[in-house]
């Protein structure tokens, strides 16, 4: 009879192949999420295919429209399959979508087809945006099946690390590469697939796990276990904690970059995208050096006392960006001073949703809470669009005066470089000038770091209806130093401008202040998340508890603490182990406070029962719920379940 695969067990070291085939996977199907997202909108852009503003609110769409349509689909096949086949198939369905963006390019070179190339490329962004939404789910519910419990927090740590190490990489280089390769992008497309190759390798490393739901059957209704699960993740107390953190975390970033996107409109002259998403990158960059510090802060549990230093962090962050806006070094700062805490907010909350979630169903959870991310990011967007449209509407921005039909008549001559009109000829009206073949190959140093013009040239910005030989107005207003001329279709309207310069400011405070009030609803849920903060920062200078058997505490219903220590650093260590909130009683008598206990254990909190008090046995006896005796041996505390109750 053959053998049939060996599973793998979790192992207690981070050195095992299982583990780095699945960071070398992950991070190269990161870098090149983000690198064929940057390419494919400088392509489309660069083609003369979409304009700026649409291209950039059209990624986003693209690469997350799948997460919420496919959330169902690719939590079942998570859960029904090894994850680990999961993985490698996915892995495979990357070298095919890196190869039709390979395709894509080669389609729509100059001599080619360039509108048809660019939409091929674009498809590729929520194709990625698929090959996402089923690779995630698989990769974080396998952790916990190649991780035990207490590796699982530093484990995550260098895993978010090298994803956002990744994310900043891979937005560089698709800028980066856009740029010099401009007009043979079908070198973008070759490094793509070599990428992809590179990482289905990897992801062969990955050793065999079984299924962890092999009888689960398909559902009938696509999205009827979508809704099974979220009130599976709400109501649950620690599911929920970790749900709603993340699902800010995906609101807060999507936020964060439009307003850095909307800070580089704002600039005289504007940035490209390219600047841009050099800037956008160092939030990341932070993030990959906060991820594995918080990991190996976390120790060997999960440390929500982590959380309300990082958001402390963000809110600090964002005032003080709000202030740098003036001092791009300081903003930068800023930047990566938001990452870093966020790696210390993110790390605690993805450790506790794949160590609390349901064993059967880690992976459909996890897709599950991916769909609320997706809510999240919309939410975000709709929300930056509604403040920028207020701050217009309530005349919150100064208006800037504009001088129109400066010029009409037909377009007689225009010009571009790197996708961007530097140039045209409307009547006896020219502006700017025409660009010689050699600027295209212009260093990217260069470029970015160059000493600046000594006459800032003026930004021109065309409707994308108007073509060579219409017949056009112009519109001319001056913001700062700059010159800008506006051409449109003669009978359009012209549009209100406005200085935006000063509205970033407020969309940093306003990132703050939305930062406090999260961390004011996740301290509802957590009680004394300020408190798990302080433990964390004396343990740093004292004595530090490490907790062993953990995993016997649930986290859910109703579970009495029988602690025997009355040593105030042993208590405070105990109360920030578990990852509810802790309320410890000392009875005198067997009545005294029972209500407050009882009150306690309804609202979904956890009991402790100091031993040595008077009246301990028979005040535990009298409150329903698992009892679970604490006690600690120098440096260490053992959690374990007490089998038959307290008083035999």
């Amino acid at each position: 009879m053959a053998a049939g695969p060996v599973p793998h067990r979790a192992s207690d070291s981070l050195v095992t192949r299982t583990y780095a085939g699945l960071l070398v996977a992950q991070f190269l199907a990161a870098f090149n999420d983000q690198a064929i997202h940057a390419s494919a909108m400088f392509f489309a852009i660069n083609t003369q295919t979409l304009n700026e503003k649409f291209a950039i609110a059209l990624m986003p769409v693209l690469f997350y429209a799948p997460w919420a349509l496919f959330c169902t689909l690719a939590g079942y096949l998570a859960d029904r399959f090894s994850k680990r086949n999961s993985l490698v198939l996915w892995k495979g369905a990357e070298i095919a979508i890196t190869g039709l963006a390979l395709l894509g390019f080669w389609i729509g070179r100059p001599e080619g087809h360039p509108h048809v190339g660019a939409w091929v490329v674009l498809a590729t962004v929520f194709l990625m945006g698929t090959h996402s939404a089923f690779f995630v789910p698989a990769k974080y519910g396998v952790m916990p099946e190649i991780l035990p419990p207490h590796l699982l927090s530093r484990g995550n740590g260098i895993l978010e690390s090298l994803s956002f190490l990744a994310v900043i990489l891979g937005t560089v280089a698709g800028g980066v590469m856009s740029f010099v390769y401009l007009r043979r992008e079908t070198n973008i497309g070759v490094v793509l697939v070599f990428l992809a190759i590179v990482g289905a390798l990897a992801s062969m490393l990955i050793r065999w796990v079984p299924a962890a739901n092999p009888t689960l059957r398909f559902p009938p209704y696509l999205f009827g276990p979508l809704i099974k699960n979220l009130k599976v993740l709400l109501w649950s107390r620690t599911l929920a904690f970790a749900v709603i953190g993340i699902a800010f975390f995906t609101f807060i970033v999507a936020f964060m970059r439009a307003t850095v996107y909307m800070f580089g409109e704002s600039q005289n002259p504007r940035w490209d995208e390219l600047k841009t998403s050099m800037v956008v990158g160092t939030v990341a960059l932070g993030v990959g050096l906060g991820s594995p510090l918080a990991g190996y802060l976390s120790g060997r549990k999960v440390e929500l006392g982590l959380i309300p230093i990082g958001a402390a962090g963000m809110i600090f962050g964002c005032v003080l960006a709000g202030f740098s806006l003036g001092y791009i070094p300081g903003l930068i700062a800023c930047t990566v001073v938001i990452g870093v805490c966020t790696g210390f907010y993110l790390v605690p909350l993805f450790t506790l949703l794949q160590y609390r979630a349901p064993k059967a169903s880690k992976g459909d959870m996890i897709a599950s809470s991916n769909f609320i991310n997706v809510t999240g990011a919309i939410a975000a967007s709709f929300m930056f669009w509604a403040l920028v449209a207020a701050a217009t509407k309530f005349d919150l921005l100064p208006q800037v005066p504009t001088t129109d039909g400066v010029a009409e008549g037909k377009l007689e001559k225009l010009d571009y470089l790197r996708g961007h009109p530097v140039y045209f000829q409307v009547g006896e009206l020219t502006v700017g000038r025409e660009h010689r073949p050699s600027e295209e190959k212009l260093h990217v140093y260069d470029h970015l770091f160059g000493p600046k013009p000594k006459r800032v040239p003026p930004v021109i910005e065309i409707d994308r209806s108007v073509k060579l030989g219409d017949e056009v107005v112009v519109k001319y207003y001056r913001i700062g130093e700059v010159d800008h001329y506006e051409l449109r279709p003669v009978g359009d309207p012209p549009d209100d401008e406005y200085d935006l310069r000063s509205l970033p400011r407020f969309l940093f405070f306003g990132a703050g202040a939305m930062t406090f009030g999260v961390l004011l609803l996740l301290r509802r849920r957590v009680r004394d998340l300020s408190e798990r903060a302080i433990t964390l920062l004396r343990s740093l200078f004292g004595t530090r508890y490490t907790p062993e058997s953990l995993a016997c505490v649930p986290g859910d219903g109703p579970v009495v603490l029988l602690i025997e220590t009355t040593d105030p650093d042993a208590l405070r260590a105990i109360r920030a182990a578990v990852d509810r909130y802790v309320a410890v009683f000392e009875p005198k008598t067997p009545d005294a406070d029972l209500e407050a206990a009882r009150a306690v254990l309804d609202r979904g909190d956890v009991v402790g029962v100091l031993t040595a008090a008077p009246a301990a046995v028979e005040f535990a006896d009298l409150l329903r719920g698992l009892k679970i005796t604490v006690r600690t041996e120098g440096n260490r505390v053992f959690f374990s379940e007490v089998a038959n109750g307290l008083s035999q």
